[in-house]
């Protein structure tokens, strides 16, 4: 709509002041601004991920000039829009997608290195029993052109949610049992974090891959969680990458505050001869007594 305004505005000034030549005066097809319909979540039984629906998205795609953009989108009330809105092209363009628009309030802009088109994301090392860490989502590409400019986005998460039930045992119903830190053990350094690049094109599980991660031993959440002897939902909560390669020993490492002092407790191994290898979308679950 801005660009027609814009240009309405262009032709009367012409008319009016009979100086403008025609042929400077940039020729713009109605309706070929491309449309964001809707935004939907990958919402599998196994995908439980902290983000569940989403107000802007930050698109990438080629537009009539053959000039790749990277547009903002923004949801109000129902309808999505954008202030820049890309004009399309007879050729069809693939359009990429990806939440969220900025970290730390810095703009997240893609990132194109032979043919690979990607986002830079971080994952943290440590995390508190609130999370702070930022929940990366992608799409898969869907085309657009003038004949066909309205688009609807399915995301999907890059990352893995890991829950926990932490409780005491009903014979230590009269201590006060609070939960400082846990850190989730890798023996074989099949944890990942670090700053990695999310990959927003590609086939099979390239797509939303994150590539340049680092393995680690260790991921520490903290916090302060007073412990009860039951419970119906999970008291502790965290994103964390996906594994490359199943981990074939895992365990957990309570910090406990009992009655003022603080012990020290493991868990035994989780083992098994296919190992633990947990996926990005799903959602792995540990109830710990």
């Amino acid at each position: 709509m801005r660009n027609l305004y814009n240009l309405g505005w262009g032709l009367a000034l012409c008319s009016l002041l009979g100086a403008c030549q025609s042929d400077g005066i940039p020729e713009v097809e109605a309706g070929s601004t491309l449309e964001l319909r809707s935004v939907s979540l990958a919402d599998d039984a196994v995908t439980k991920a902290v983000t569940t629906s989403v107000d802007n998205v930050k698109l990438y795609l080629k537009n009539s000039s053959d000039t790749w953009v990277n547009p903002v989108y923004s949801k109000s009330g129902v309808t999505w829009g954008c202030e820049s809105a890309p004009l399309l092209g007879s050729t069809a363009t693939d359009v990429y997608a990806y939440y969220p628009t900025e970290e730390e309030g810095k703009a997240i802009n893609v990132t194109a290195s032979s043919g690979v088109y990607s986002v830079e994301v971080t994952v943290r090392d440590a995390d508190t029993f609130d999370g702070k860490q930022i929940d990366y989502l992608y799409a898969k590409p869907v085309q657009a052109s003038k004949t066909s400019k309205i688009i609807s986005l399915q995301l999907f998460h890059a990352l893995t949610k890991v829950s926990f039930y932490i409780y005491k045992s009903a014979n230590a119903s009269d201590e006060i049992l609070t939960l400082k830190k846990i850190d989730i053990r890798s023996n074989t350094g099949r944890l990942q974090i670090g700053k990695a690049d999310m990959r927003l094109n590609g086939t099979g599980e390239e797509l939303g891959r994150l590539n340049g991660l680092a393995g680690t031993s260790s991921i520490e959440l903290t916090g302060s969680k007073i412990l009860e002897t039951s419970l119906t939902q999970p008291n502790i909560s965290c994103l964390v990458a996906p594994m490359d390669a199943a981990e074939q020993v895992l365990s957990f490492r309570l910090t406990v505050d009992v009655d003022g002092v603080e012990r020290e407790f493991e868990t035994a191994s989780i083992s098994s001869e296919s190992g633990v290898k947990r996926l990005a979308g799903y959602h792995y679950v540990y109830k710990i007594r």
